[in-house]
Order: C-alpha cells, then structure tokens, then sequence
C-alpha cells in the first residue's frame, strides 16, 4: 500500500504546522513540505529481490527540490540503497528508485518505506480552487519466483493538492454626478493614480512587503496574488493628487480545504477586516478577495494630539512671545521720546 501527504503551515503563526495531510495553502516562494509512504507485502521473505519505485508527479507550480530528499525505513534513517531519478521516462516529476530492497538489512515484512521531501510553489502556481495538485504511486515487485523482481505490482493514484490565494483592490471614489434617484447611476467611480503595498505579518510579529509597491498612472485595479492565510496590511503608499490617504487597512485571510480525501477542495476563503472600513468579496472558484478602496477629496488635517497640531502649537508660542516683545520695544521707545 502507499500514501501521499503534505503539512500546512500559516506563517503569521508560531508553531503553526499541521500533521500529514491531504491538502495545504502557501504563498508563492514557499517551501511545501510532502511525504510519501509505502507499507511492504507480508510475503516479503520469500522474494530474492524486491524492487520498489516511488513515481511522483506535480503539477508545473510546484518546483522539486532534489537536495531536500530524505528516506527512512521504520522512522531510521537511510542514506544508501536508492537513487533518484529526476528525469525520467514514464512522465513523472521525478522517481525515488530501490533496485533491491533486499540490499537493506533493516527491511523486513510491513515495513514501512518512507521518502520526505520539499517543493517550492512557483509563479506558475494556480490560484484558487483547481489548486496544483501533486500525484504519486508506487510500484513493486509482485511474483516472488521472478528472481529478477521484473514483474510488477502498482498501488492506485494518491493526490494532495496546495492552494493559493489573492487579494483585488479596486481602488474608487465618489461620483460627483451620482443621482441616487437614478437606479442607472454609479455611486462610485475608479480613481487613477494610486500605489499600493502589501505586508504580511510573520511569526514575530514583524510585517515585512510581500513585494514591491504595484502602481502606474492608468492603474484603478491592484491585484497581489499567490498567498497564503495569515494577517496582512494593506498600505496606500502613493495617493491619487488632491485626496486624502487611506489609513493602513489589517485583516486576516482565512481559508478551509478538506484535508482528509480522495480529491481535496476548497470550501470556503473569507477576509475578515480588523482595521480599516472596507469589506472583502470572497470567490473561492478563482481564489480572490476583493474589495474597493475608497478615497476621499481634500487634504487630510493634522490629528488631535498629533504632530501637527504639536507643531500649531508651537508656531504660536512663538508668535505670542513675538507680539510681547515688539510691545515691549514700542513701549520702551515711546518712554525714550
């Protein structure tokens, strides 16, 4: 028999990580851990050779990494007795290959195989349900009077999958011409000219940019995609001329997905806003969140007890302490006449 597993971890979260599971979410440039085991036939004493084969197969947004390759049997592990095959003939991604398990001392009947690796989720990632999926099975010897081990068995498919996400921020503002008498009307409309960066805060505490500002001169809409659950900021970094810049927008993506079945789906994706006024539209067949951002016109004034009303503050201080001693002067002088 064999299965296939992977482990999910939110990385806004300390000591986060799930069991084996059938199914996980990741941002893109992520490590994806997966584990792949086989159980050995109870009539294993009787074959002169044994051959075992792990084929693997992910889909193009996931990217092997051969080097992180870990083998055990019965939870030792083992450094010898297997090869790798990352180019082969029969369509896999790659295949973890022991010519004669018989090789193996510690190997005995109900043995369980065990192969651990990583796989990186890449910018060809699928975002939203259809997921990207990753596929294994085994093959085996099955006649223990083939002294060669050619003739062989093969357990079913097994798949898990990894999911992402993305955020889309249509960025508007009130319609001047709104009519609200007027069902045709639109009460807002897009606003050109803005920028937007978005954090995500990691295990410390610490928001550090999932990528660069994303802003051009003709963009309303602003999509970050390939994301994982977690809490994340969202900051307006360059505003539209003549508007007010938002505050700094934090909510929480959060996501559902079966982790224990045949062909895993995602059932639910939900944005849930903790600072902020914006409210997220979740679509879990393609994965996004949307929500508008709204910009107000005017210049934003100094709030109470801030810096700038510090700054008030002191700039009449001194124009009082001005005004006394120019008063002072003209007394002085007058007294002099």
């Amino acid at each position: 028999t064999s299965e296939k597993k992977v482990k999910d971890v939110n990385d806004s979260q300390t000591g986060s990580a799930t069991g084996w599971q059938d199914s996980a979410d990741y941002d893109i440039g992520d490590r994806v851990p997966f584990q792949l085991k086989a159980t050995i036939a109870q009539d294993y004493a009787n074959y002169k050779v044994y051959k075992l084969t792990f084929h693997d197969k992910e889909d193009a947004g996931l990217t092997f990494d051969s080097s992180s390759v870990k083998v055990y049997v019965d939870g030792t592990e083992i450094t010898t007795g297997f090869s790798i095959d990352e180019n082969p003939t029969d369509g896999d991604t790659f295949d973890v290959v022991f010519a004669d398990l018989k090789t193996i001392n510690s190997v005995h009947a109900g043995s369980q195989i065990t192969v651990e690796y990583e796989s990186v989720l890449n910018s060809n990632a699928m975002v939203g349900s259809t997921g990207n999926k990753n596929t294994m099975h085994v093959t085996y010897s099955n006649n223990p009077n083939d002294e060669q081990g050619g003739e062989n068995g093969k357990t079913p498919d097994d798949t898990v999958i990894v999911f992402t996400y993305k955020v889309v921020v249509n960025k508007v503002t009130k319609n001047p011409d709104y009519d609200p008498e007027d069902e045709d009307s639109e009460e807002y409309i897009s606003l050109k000219g803005a920028g937007f960066t978005l954090y995500k805060k990691n295990a410390s505490g610490t928001y550090v940019a999932v990528s660069g500002e994303i802003k051009g001169n003709d963009m309303t809409t602003f999509t970050f995609s390939g994301l994982d659950d977690g809490d994340y900021k969202l900051s307006e970094t360059t505003t539209p001329a003549g508007y007010n810049t938002i505050s700094d927008i934090e909510f929480t993506i959060t996501a559902e997905h079966e982790i224990n079945s045949d062909n895993p789906a995602l059932t639910s994706l939900n944005g849930n806003v903790s600072s902020g006024v914006i409210t997220f539209t979740p679509n879990t067949s393609d994965g996004s969140l949307t929500t508008d951002v709204i910009n107000q016109k005017g210049s934003t004034l100094p709030s109470t007890g801030g810096m700038g009303t510090t700054l008030f503050y002191i700039i009449g201080g001194v124009l009082v302490v001005g005004a006394a001693v120019l008063l002072i002067v003209k007394r002085r002088m007058s007294v002099e006449k």
